[in-house]
């Protein structure tokens, strides 16, 4: 369904009769919102009632007759709904359900609410006992629209895990049970960067936006171009980041001056410009792919855009790797997701690090180069497999050696992702700025890490330079 469903669901929630029942609901993304439901941060028994009410709808919505495609503002459901709302009070609530706050991430407040297998009053037993609920953040810089449309659809790839509803501010997910987030430490082994390699390739090849709406707004309109969104929200967050003369604090305010943001925005033009040069040569030659990279252009694809550490959960007893969070997920060149990664070794995004990077955890040129020969021969096996079901043969893994093909073109990769790295110091570093200006740096310093990104922007220049 388009992401204007929720606008629309939001518009149809105002209505006199709607607008003081925080059990009105609509079906959008085949899972339940409710746009007039809010959740608090700092009161936890609102969490677990909004995280109760969107189990007992989605799996209402599981349970109904025809494999929860219900009308949407199904009035049974939403009967259904009123009156086990109203048989379960608070007290019950609370002493069924625990809710702890989940550490790691600095956009969003997210809290692990578990119980479910005790609730005997669901429509259906769950076969969960718990689930994540994310409380947005970053507000006014993450269309949360589209955001959660995106997040829908890769779920419905299987290539993020579970999405069962949206409230007003926030929405629920299903918890990864035996899965923890990586630690720096995870990194130093080398089997598990292949790991994630692998996965970044699966993310890369198999999914497809559906058509409509949702990829019009990731890869535009024209037919056989895929739009790239990196360089208008790069001068976009550049613009945002320009227009503050003040911060939340007068130290925050000289901090943000230090870091010569003029200085920047001329980096940014510069970056832009040679880009805009570039496509038009492209163009000239009747190469419709846009390129920053010289002779040979880089591969656009759906892209994570975020992978750092707390992103990339691994099961310790299978080793599996699941990557989440992609809500700065989208069309972009797979060099630069590779690039973001490798920065992301460094770190600097906990509470802990609070915006500090450790930079000498940088990966070295060779774990770069293994990491793009195994997403290279990720890629082959993964193509491989879908050429087999388009020709309705058995899918059979192909198996891919190692050859100098294969290196040739992990390498062609490599040289882009090097440029990428500093295309990343940028684009986070203006994040930065920006959430600072929004947030504050009470409880993450984000002007520190801005600082940081931005000076090791130009440490990556003057080495590029100086090759």
């Amino acid at each position: 369904m388009p992401p204007s469903d929720y606008i629309r669901t939001r518009e149809l929630s105002q209505e006199p009769s709607n607008s003081n029942d925080e059990s009105y609901f609509k079906v959008v993304d085949y899972q339940p919102y409710f746009p007039n439901l809010s959740v608090s941060a700092s009161d936890i028994s609102s969490v677990k009632h909004a995280a109760l009410v969107l189990v007992y709808s989605s799996l209402l919505l599981r349970n109904s007759n025809n494999g929860g495609q219900i009308d949407n503002g199904d009035a049974e459901h939403q009967k259904r709904l009123t009156n086990f709302l109203a048989q379960v009070s608070s007290a019950e609530v609370s002493s069924e359900l625990s809710c702890t706050k989940v550490t790691g991430g600095i956009t969003n407040a997210l809290f692990r609410v578990s119980g479910f297998l005790s609730i005997n009053s669901l429509p259906v037993p769950a076969d969960f006992d718990s689930v994540l609920v994310r409380i947005f953040g970053a507000e006014g810089m993450i269309d949360r629209d589209i955001e959660t449309s995106t997040y829908a659809a890769l779920c419905h790839a299987d290539i993020a895990y579970k999405y069962m509803g949206r409230f007003s501010n926030g929405r629920i997910e299903g918890w990864l049970d035996g899965y923890h987030p990586l630690q720096n430490q995870d990194l130093a082994d080398e089997s598990t960067s292949l790991e994630i390699a692998k996965e970044m390739a699966r993310l890369h090849c198999l999914f497809q936006l559906p058509e409509g709406e949702l990829r019009d707004h990731h890869c535009g309109t024209e037919l056989d171009v895929i739009s790239v969104g990196l360089w208008d929200q790069l001068s976009s967050w550049m613009e945002q980041a320009k227009g503050y003369s003040e911060f939340k604090t007068a130290n925050d305010t000289e901090r943000a001056r230090a870091l010569q943001l003029d200085k920047i925005e001329t980096e940014v033009k510069t970056i832009i410009q040679s880009f805009a040069a570039q496509v038009e040569e492209e163009n000239d030659s009747g190469d419709s792919t846009a390129s920053i990279c010289g002779s040979s252009k880089p591969n656009v694809v759906f892209c994570h855009n975020d992978l750092l550490l707390a992103n990339i959960m691994r099961n310790k007893a299978t080793g599996h790797i699941q990557l989440i969070d992609f809500e700065y997920g989208g069309s972009n060149y797979a060099a630069f997701d590779m690039a973001n990664h490798f920065n992301e070794y460094a770190g600097g995004t906990t509470t802990q690090d609070n915006g500090v990077p450790d930079y000498t955890r940088f990966p070295d040129s060779e774990r770069q180069k293994k990491f793009c020969v195994e997403y290279v021969k990720m890629t082959k096996r993964l193509e491989s497999m879908k050429s087999d079901i388009t020709d309705n043969d058995d899918q059979k893994e192909m198996v891919v050696e190692e050859d100098e093909d294969i290196m040739k073109e992990a390498i062609e990769l490599l040289s882009h992702v090097q440029k990428f790295i500093l295309v990343n110091h940028l684009y986070w570093g203006l994040w930065a700025v920006n959430q600072a200006a929004e947030e504050g740096c009470d409880e993450f310093d984000y002007l520190t890490y801005a600082s940081n990104r931005f000076n090791e922007y130009y440490v990556k220049k003057s080495e590029w330079e100086a090759k």
